[in-house]
């Protein structure tokens, strides 16, 4: 049984390179106001939402009421539209 012995091959350096690059301040800050700004329409909107559909709703029984006789005369019927528009 005979054991061959080879010589290693020399080692070349290897040098890692970084896919990784840091995100520079001017970015970061950019994002920050984009997110803030995002956030800030979105609740404006999310708040102005539920006002309308309570409003059409409110105005949509009042409307019907008013179809069935409930409201004696006109001032009743302006009264409760007024409602409404105060919630």
């Amino acid at each position: 049984m005979s054991i061959l012995l080879h010589a290693s091959l020399p080692v070349k350096k290897l040098v890692a390179k970084s896919k990784h690059v840091e995100p520079s301040t001017a970015s970061i800050l950019l994002v920050s106001v984009a997110l803030f700004i995002a956030f800030f329409l979105m609740v404006n909107i999310g708040m102005l939402l539920p006002e309308t559909t309570v409003n059409s709703t409110c105005r949509d029984k009042i409307v019907g009421f008013e179809q069935r006789g409930m409201y004696t005369n006109s001032g009743q019927f302006k009264l409760a539209l007024s409602y409404c528009e105060a919630k």
